[in-house]
């Protein structure tokens, strides 16, 4: 894009190409600089306003496979703003009747949109065929991957999906589900080497496996347990994607979460969760060591490195409650990590408090399992859980 051949700044096009949010800032100071008054040394709200416009964070959400796909369109039904939505399938029936803002049949040649068979090789040569037009749809600063492992579709092609967004700068935050024991050998060998292969390409990976939702609501009906591990997934990518383009009353913002998200080791690690609590002390205490010991993910307090802390109420939300949940938190977690917390108000919440905890660190047993294993044949061997 060269500024110097418009006579306006087109902040449409700017804010839609994919650029970095570096680069669309100086792609702004620049149009300015040559624009300004000489005379004047301050920045004016014209400008102000445009880089606003032109920095506000794109989010994507992008469900793969069936799993993937219910995912999104349950985000779509409860609603989300400020993040597109985008399905991706190789089976035209269930695309058709999943909600999301963009959706893309991928494999059409191969898989003639009838699915993969649960054949992860169909899912990923379907990704293969299509690959550049997946790539000129992850056009984000941020893309939330989600899928089921274990299956065809989400197994074979969110690897490649989550390949091309890294290609475009983007952070990839994945969020994906393990198959029951009980499904069978086969179907852990298949999620196994999915997960070893998105772990290549994801910057955080939140590993939710289907056994641990069986251990906390197990005599619940199935779609009913279903339904909760999607609600799961559901209010995280929704609270982060709210906390990154909403001004709090102590901010946190898009920077503070890439420190977090942004991969730095060999493990894509991390653990988030969101809870409410009453108000009182006790439950105060209670429900913030509950947001960092997520039960779905069981993620070891005593890993993490850095941990954002975001504490939402309404106007009675006073400082000795949030006081109370910082340093619950930071009892928890190492003294040598760092913490920064913020809050925001919700006149909705009434009495309530919701409390979120994101942090890097923690590695999931299953993460570092899949990528140590010297092949794809053996099923994820998880020791003491």
């Amino acid at each position: 894009m060269n500024l110097e051949d418009e006579d306006q700044l087109d902040l449409t096009d700017l804010a839609q190409n994919r650029l970095s949010v570096r680069s669309r800032f100086h792609e702004i100071k620049n149009y300015h600089k040559q624009n300004a008054n000489p005379d004047n040394a301050c920045d004016d709200d014209k400008f102000l306003s445009d880089l606003v416009k032109a920095l506000r964070i794109k989010s994507l959400v992008v469900g793969v496979g069936g799993a993937g796909n219910n995912t999104v369109s349950r985000l779509e039904d409860m609603g989300i703003n400020d993040a597109e939505t985008l399905n991706i399938n190789t089976d035209a029936h269930d695309l058709y009747y999943s909600n999301a803002k963009h959706k893309i049949l991928i494999g059409k040649e191969r898989c003639n949109g009838l699915g993969s068979g649960n054949d992860p090789s169909v899912g990923a040569e379907a990704a293969e065929e299509d690959r550049e037009r997946i790539r000129k749809t992850l056009n984000a600063d941020i893309i939330f991957l989600t899928c089921g492992l274990g299956g065809g579709t989400g197994t074979g092609a969110a690897p490649i999906i989550a390949q091309e967004a890294k290609k475009n700068n983007c952070i990839v935050v994945t969020f994906c589900s393990l198959p029951f024991k009980s499904e069978g050998d086969q179907r852990l060998i298949r999620a196994n080497s999915g997960l070893k292969n998105l772990a290549e390409y994801s910057d955080t990976l939140i590993i939710i496996p289907n056994d641990n939702l069986l251990h906390i609501v197990g005599k619940i009906p199935m779609i009913t347990g279903f339904k909760i591990m999607d609600e799961v997934l559901i209010r995280n990518i929704g609270e982060v994607v709210n906390l990154i383009n909403n001004c709090g009353l102590i901010n946190i913002d898009f920077a503070d979460v890439k420190r977090v998200f942004e991969r730095k080791e060999k493990y894509p690690s991390g653990l988030i969760g969101i809870t409410e609590s009453l108000g009182d002390e006790s439950d105060l205490i209670e429900k913030s060591k509950l947001a960092l010991n997520n039960p779905l993910l069981k993620s070891d307090p005593s890993q993490v490195k850095r941990c954002l802390v975001s504490v939402t109420g309404d106007h009675t939300l006073s400082l000795d409650k949030v006081d109370k949940i910082i340093s619950t938190i930071s009892n928890e977690i190492p003294k040598s990590a760092q913490l920064k917390f913020g809050t925001s108000m919700d006149a909705t919440l009434g009495s309530k408090i919701k409390i979120m905890v994101m942090a890097s660190g923690p590695v999931s047993p299953y993460v570092r399992a899949a990528i140590d294993s010297d092949n794809d044949s053996s099923p994820i061997n998880v020791v003491g859980i």
